[in-house]
């Protein structure tokens, strides 16, 4: 079983997002960005892929978009649904492989945050995922990554750090390591309960460049437009920890 498959559970609400409460918070700024980053008229159609917990599917809904979540974890699709009952909006649901989405031309914009790019073991399934983006929008719309700017991130997170958290009784190791000819990043999670038992959970991220992101767009048919820093709108540069790429579908609406 593929890491991806398995690795967005129970243990990754408790121990990675720590509950959800904290990026909750900031979903309304979030979404202040996306609404302006894509330049979004009202109602529009949009796709969350890889929509984890819900937190910007629940938010965009609440500001009368048409949202569609999307995402390989049935256990996080219960969530945004228990969310969205809770908050009292509509939100549609699908199970599906990023690489492999239903629809034509079918939406106005899809947004992928949090870094939910790069999952897959080869440059060529990963571009599968852009392909899918690219069919699934309808002429004009747009894409919204929000991505590690790999050429900052290999210093944040440096080879071989090993790290220890306690959280609800539990220890927790992580343990990463960078392949940098391949561009990747491992994560190896030692999880260890009150009871002593251990188990391990396993993270596998390639991490691209600017440039990598911005040749494999247009490949794949997008006109990259701009690329922000972060949510306040700021321009990116080769400091930055983080890319939020905007790409337009060529096209009429």
């Amino acid at each position: 079983m593929a890491w991806y498959e398995e690795f967005f559970d129970e243990d990754y609400m408790r121990f990675y997002l720590r509950g959800g409460a904290v990026h909750a918070e900031k979903a309304p700024a979030e979404c202040d960005f996306i609404v302006k980053a894509l330049e979004l008229s009202e109602g529009a159609k949009v796709l969350d892929l890889c929509c984890g917990q819900g937190r910007h599917a629940v938010e965009l809904a609440k500001r009368g978009f048409e949202i569609t979540g999307a995402d390989l974890s049935e256990y996080l699709l219960g969530l945004v649904r228990k969310a969205a009952e809770e908050a009292g909006v509509s939100v549609c649901f699908k199970h599906c492989d990023m690489r492999e989405l239903p629809w034509e031309t079918e939406f106005d914009a899809v947004i992928n945050m949090f870094t939910s790019f790069g999952y897959f073991e080869s440059d060529e399934e990963n571009e599968k995922v852009l392909r899918a983006v690219h069919k699934v929008l309808r002429p004009g719309g747009r894409l919204l990554l929000d991505l590690p700017n790999r050429d900052v991130f290999v210093n944040m997170i440096p080879d071989g750090r090993r790290t220890w958290s306690e959280h609800e009784g539990c220890l927790v190791l992580d343990e990463h390591t960078w392949n940098h000819d391949e561009g990747r990043l491992y994560l190896n999670r030692t999880i260890i309960d009150p009871d002593g038992s251990r188990r391990q959970k396993y993270h596998d991220l390639r991490v691209y460049s600017h440039s990598e992101i911005a040749d494999m767009l247009s490949r794949v048919g997008f006109e990259a437009e701009r690329t922000f820093a972060d949510l306040d709108m700021s321009d990116f540069t080769s400091e930055s920890k983080r890319m939020l790429v905007v790409a337009r579908k060529p096209g009429t609406p």
